[in-house]
């Protein structure tokens, strides 16, 4: 009697077995076969189909990690200064044609135009030099050793989570930079002033009023 009770239990307990699937980033759709949720950050979202490739997606996956990890690094470098007192983005490349030097936090940098861009071609050009002599592709976007001095990808249960981090948190700060940019374009002025404007008052000064963004509206 308790095998069979059991045995009917395990039975109960198969058909009533619901299968997950990945998330998907519009709830009932379709994921594209190509996208199985094993990526970071994958929830499916390729509606023109440009990763139908598999060395194409490689390549776009590669590219969206660099670029949400730069524009990780622009959002915090435009709000920081500004925030501080070390004025706007807009203004710290003014120097290069009114004259002066240019400021790094209200510190003279002793270095011309010139010499800026070549130690910038020098240090970007043997960073991607290096990095392209990688063939692991895994590598190629996390590749530890130096590059990880806390160690925290030698905790295989924490890395994917904060791989899902830097991908997700990459991605708003994309969205943000454009943001700034666009914010510049209208107002002229950089993100912490336009968000001191607008908390002051929020009816009158926001995107509907600055006369740029919503053309048929100024």
């Amino acid at each position: 009697m308790a095998a069979r009770f059991g045995a009917n239990k395990a039975a109960g307990r198969a058909r009533g077995a619901v299968q997950c699937r990945a998330a998907s980033w519009l709830p009932g759709s379709t994921r594209p076969a190509y996208l199985d949720g094993s990526a970071p950050g994958d929830y499916g979202f390729d509606p023109l189909e440009l990763g139908a490739v598999p060395e194409t997606l490689q390549r776009m996956k590669e590219c969206e990690l660099i670029h949400a990890r730069w524009c990780m690094l622009a959002a915090a470098g435009i709000i920081l200064p500004e925030a501080l007192g070390f004025g706007n983005w807009l203004e710290a490349p003014l120097w290069a044609v009114s004259g002066g030097s240019a400021k790094y936090f209200g510190v003279d940098v002793p270095f011309s135009v010139a010499q800026l861009a070549g130690l910038e071609f020098v240090m970007m050009a043997g960073s991607e030099a290096l990095r392209n002599e990688e063939t692991d592709p895994v590598k190629r976007c996390y590749p530890g050793g130096p590059f990880d001095p806390l160690g925290f990808s030698k905790d295989p249960s924490k890395l994917r989570e904060l791989q899902v981090k830097e991908i997700a948190n990459g991605r708003l700060a994309m969205l943000a930079v454009l943001g700034f940019f666009c914010q510049a374009n209208a107002t002229g002025a950089g993100p912490v002033a336009n968000w001191a404007a607008h908390v002051a008052d929020p009816w009158h000064v926001n995107v509907a009023t600055n006369g740029v963004s919503i053309p048929f509206l100024s």
